[in-house]
């Protein structure tokens, strides 16, 4: 029986004035199986989709082209629509005729978008019904990191009503908390009293992570804790694990010698008793490390407390300031006009110890001349590294890490504390060095993440999108290798035979399988060969 396809065109509020929409729907209107054919410059708004629920009724259509914006942008919501009319939500279509057409091309696209549509008209006639099905998950969350991201989340998570288990390598809570809190003025002691005092928090200290297999909502960890395994489930892990820094190899002198770290100037400058104020202080920052913001906050923070605090002399050598995080720039100019001197280098400065001093000799652009420094400290450049067991746990959590070593989001733009495994998140600075501002954003997102994922106690799924054909899989791994999600293990088939299974959950339908599967033994609903070939011949 032929379908009765229903095509929507949609000039995105006339966005899309370089396409001629009376010409192409007279000529969508020709092509085999098109029942309807409607024109609507605001699809996505309410009254557009009632209109499309209207025509879907009213003519009995039985699939659906939209012709409009990008998929990755309204096709969850024209799927509910054709759902809300009495149609499976898979039996749609999109032509993507806004960014893959109008706004690509100067001058009239009609042809192009007419093509567009006939491809996608094409589809839509072998495109095959998918149902849903819902699969308990955990509402148990693990949370791998205690210091501020690691505890913040985990109080966070506790108040909309989740167990949390709180996972920190260390023997406390907080390490690292109080360099941040100078930075930024929160007092560490109250936060981590806030997760200490919340019955739905458990605290776990010394114990590190030793396994992890299962899928989102039902992960089953393996923790070592005092020197016995215990096994938890939980439907979610959020990561925490933070990072560390350590002080650059570029200076003769040996850190301890007049050299200091940023958190160990941080404690000098908290420390009341401290027997003797240094009178010229030093910082070096942007030579080795040129994209790190913590090294930019730390040392202007810094350096305007030794200049108000002592009322030292204090010089910044630095190759160049930048100040895209938020209040970096109002530091930067208070900084420089309560008389911090900020000398410009282009190559590295020299530095040597001598009669208990540090000596710095570099090359000021501005002045055009050598600056000759002795410095009571000197505040070593200081890279900002992953911490320590980063690459571990990225294993064990079968997850990438980007080319610094920091965990790799899954779409910095789209999903920034999302991993390439659902129900794996990120917060903080595990992921990248980032701003305070930037760190209770991850919070904020993570925990709106994990309540859309968790808090009904079951998660919607769509069944066999991706299946692979027990007859034709000859078990030979390369899904399980390629697959970024995880989502692939072998499993017994009816007759005892291993065959790849995929699981619905932890499926992304990204095909890499079904395009790189050799015995083609894995079929993906939407881009089977036969669709595709289909949309080829309609061109």
């Amino acid at each position: 029986m032929e379908p009765r396809i229903g095509v929507f065109l949609c000039n995105c509020g006339g966005a899309l004035n370089n396409i001629d929409f009376e010409a192409a729907a007279k000529e969508v209107s020709k092509l085999p199986g098109v029942a309807r054919v409607e024109f609507s410059s605001s699809l996505c708004f309410e009254e557009g989709k009632q209109r499309m629920v209207s025509c879907i009724r009213g003519d009995n259509l039985d699939r659906v082209v939209v012709a409009a914006c990008s998929p990755n942008f309204q096709e969850p919501g024209f799927q509910e629509v054709i759902e809300r009319a009495g149609l499976n939500r898979y039996l749609l279509s999109m032509a993507n005729i806004r960014e893959q057409c109008s706004w690509a091309h100067t001058g009239d696209v009609t042809a192009k978008a007419v093509k567009l549509v006939k491809m996608a008209v094409n589809k839509v006639r072998l495109l095959q019904p998918l149902q849903t099905k819902e699969v308990p998950v955990s509402r148990e969350v693990l949370v791998v990191g205690g210091g501020f991201s690691g505890v913040s989340v985990a109080v966070q998570l506790a108040r909309v009503g989740f167990s949390v288990t709180l996972l920190e390598e260390g023997k406390v809570l907080g390490a690292g908390m109080s360099e941040l809190e100078s930075f930024y003025g929160f007092d560490a002691g109250q936060v981590i009293n806030g997760a200490e005092m919340d019955e739905r928090i458990e605290i776990l200290t010394s114990c590190p992570v030793l396994e992890v297999t299962g899928r989102v909502g039902n992960f089953t960890i393996r923790i070592s804790k005092d020197g016995q395994e215990i096994v938890r489930k939980y439907g979610a892990v959020v990561v925490a694990s933070g990072y560390q820094t350590k002080l650059t190899s570029g200076s003769e002198a040996k850190s301890g010698r007049g050299i200091v770290s940023q958190e160990e100037f941080c404690r000098m400058l908290g420390d009341s008793g401290l027997a003797r104020q240094p009178k010229t202080v030093g910082f070096l920052f942007d030579f080795s490390d040129e994209s790190s913001r913590f090294s930019t906050l730390a040392t202007l923070n810094n350096a305007l407390t030794a200049k108000t605090k002592w009322g030292s002399e204090v010089y910044v050598f630095y190759r160049s300031v930048k100040v895209d995080s938020q209040g970096t720039e109002r530091l930067y100019r208070e900084a420089r006009d309560c008389g911090v001197v900020f000398v410009k280098c282009e190559a590295p400065p020299s530095i040597t110890a001598e009669n208990g001093r540090v000596k710095v000799k570099a090359r000021d652009v501005f002045a055009g001349e050598d600056v000759v420094l002795a410095c009571d400290v000197l505040v070593g450049e200081e890279l900002y590294l992953p911490a320590e067991g980063t690459e571990t746990l990225s294993s064990l959590l079968n997850i990438r890490r980007d080319s610094r070593g920091f965990f790799q989001d899954e779409n910095v733009h789209i999903y920034p504390v999302a991993s390439e495994r659902r129900g794996i998140f990120f917060v903080g600075e595990c992921r990248g060095d980032l701003g305070r501002p930037r760190v209770l954003a991850d919070i904020s997102s993570v925990v709106a993440e994990v309540h859309a994922l968790l808090s009904s106690g079951k998660m919607r799924v769509e069944t066999e999108k991706v299946k692979a054909d027990p007859q034709k899989c000859v078990a030979c791994l390369t899904c399980i290798r390629v697959c970024p999600h995880g989502a692939i293990q072998l499993v017994r088939a009816d007759g005892g035979k291993e065959v790849a299974g995929i699981s619905d959950a932890a499926c992304f339908a990204c095909g890499v399988c079904a395009g790189i599967c050799p015995a083609k033994a894995i079929a993906f609903q939407g881009y089977r060969d036969e669709e595709i070939l289909a949309q080829i011949e309609a061109i």
